[in-house]
């Protein structure tokens, strides 16, 4: 497996573009438009998103966000658009896009670096991400979690 930045690469941007809206658009308003044209300002700092390859094709993705929830915008940074191809889960693709993603955000000089999730509280917590708050959100159920990066486990 191999895990880079996304390159410029209009056909992959969609790709992910419309991985991304499949898997969360419920939870706001935005369109696959949207999220492509938000690709465009991501590079090696913050925003960035990260690409898991197999065999040259792509499987998932993680990215560093400015701001991922509108329901705390003054929260930042975030990790973000954690995806992983249902064929290709339960491999450690998404442990370690994760890790990459942390490694980047310390690299930065991130303190704390923020998520959400419906269902994967437990998946964060066994890689040393902090469960700080549980509430309703665009009406599901989440859990914001917290990790100082360069204290999570590696």
């Amino acid at each position: 497996m191999e895990i880079g930045t996304l390159p410029d690469d209009p056909d992959l941007v969609r790709q992910i573009s419309e991985w991304h809206q499949r898997e969360w658009g419920h939870l706001s308003e935005r369109t696959v438009e949207d999220r492509i044209a938000e690709f465009a300002e991501h590079g090696t700092g913050i925003p960035l998103t990260l690409v898991a390859r197999l065999n040259g094709e792509p499987v998932g993705t993680a990215s560093l966000l400015v701001q991922d929830m509108d329901a705390h915008p003054e929260l930042t940074p975030w990790l973000g658009s954690v995806y992983v191809l249902s064929a290709y889960r339960g491999r450690g693709i998404g442990g370690n896009l994760i890790k990459g993603a942390m490694a980047e955000a310390a690299r930065l000089g991130v303190e704390t670096l923020y998520l959400f999730t419906e269902d994967r509280a437990g998946f964060y917590e066994k890689l040393g991400w902090e469960a700080i708050n549980s509430f309703l959100y665009h009406g599901q159920q989440v859990t914001l979690m917290q990790i100082a990066p360069r204290l999570g486990k590696g």
